[in-house]
């Protein structure tokens, strides 16, 4: 059991400051952080590999795999790193059969256990760092922040080789829709640059995501 933010499924439910939170949504919410827990089958996987960049294409190359990571944003996040750590998280098809059944039933039930299941999976995606961040202590490695396709302008459709080249799509059971969604529908692929000058790792991990992130249309940043 991980202990999962409040706040943070109120921010994805899109409560503002100034909306009163009734005691009904209080205590459903307190429900549902224990039923997204007990409902699913939260698993990780990751690998980690050498990379390199491509100056000339201005892309990261994943040594050793068929994987290249196109565009500015992962360039810039990646260009310093000695390795790369390559995530794949889920919270398995049950947790989605429960959200289904509710928005027959509880609609309301229903919105709320989806927006636990979003602060869950970023909770495994936190335990994962961590594993991560221990795995390569004896390296002298620092992590930068996770970037996951089609954040910035590294595109969804390097979804297919990312999950072949960790054997999440056998290992997790991660599948893609025709327009390279995943499912189940709560999972999770990121990337993580692993460098040996921390000055380096930058955006630091501690910044304000919305800050080094170039989708400026976001919901959640224009919403501050």
């Amino acid at each position: 059991m991980l202990k999962l933010n409040k706040k943070e499924i109120l921010r994805y439910l899109g409560y503002k400051r100034s909306h009163e939170l009734s005691d009904d949504i209080d205590e459903l919410i307190e429900q549902e952080i224990i039923e997204v827990q007990e409902a699913s089958n939260p698993r990780y996987m990751y690998q980690i590999f050498f990379c390199h960049p491509d100056e000339e294409n201005k892309t990261i190359i994943v040594d050793g795999t068929n994987l290249v990571l196109t565009g500015n944003s992962i360039y810039k996040h990646l260009r310093n790193a000695k390795k790369v750590a390559l995530l794949a998280n889920t919270l398995g098809i049950e947790i989605e059969q429960v959200i289904r059944r509710y928005e027959i039933i509880d609609l309301t039930r229903s919105l709320v256990l989806d927006a636990s299941c979003t602060e869950f999976i970023e909770k495994l995606c936190d335990l994962a760092e961590c594993d991560i961040e221990a795995s390569v202590r004896d390296e002298g490695l620092t992590l930068n922040r996770r970037f996951s396709p089609g954040y910035g302008d590294l595109p969804l459709a390097i979804q297919p080789t990312f999950l072949k080249t960790i054997k999440a799509d056998t290992k997790l059971g991660i599948s893609l829709t025709d327009t390279m969604l995943m499912i189940p529908r709560k999972s999770v692929t990121a990337i993580i640059g692993l460098f040996e000058d921390k000055e380096l790792a930058l955006p630091k991990r501690k910044q304000n995501k919305c800050l080094s992130c170039e989708m400026e249309d976001c919901n959640f940043r224009i919403g501050g």
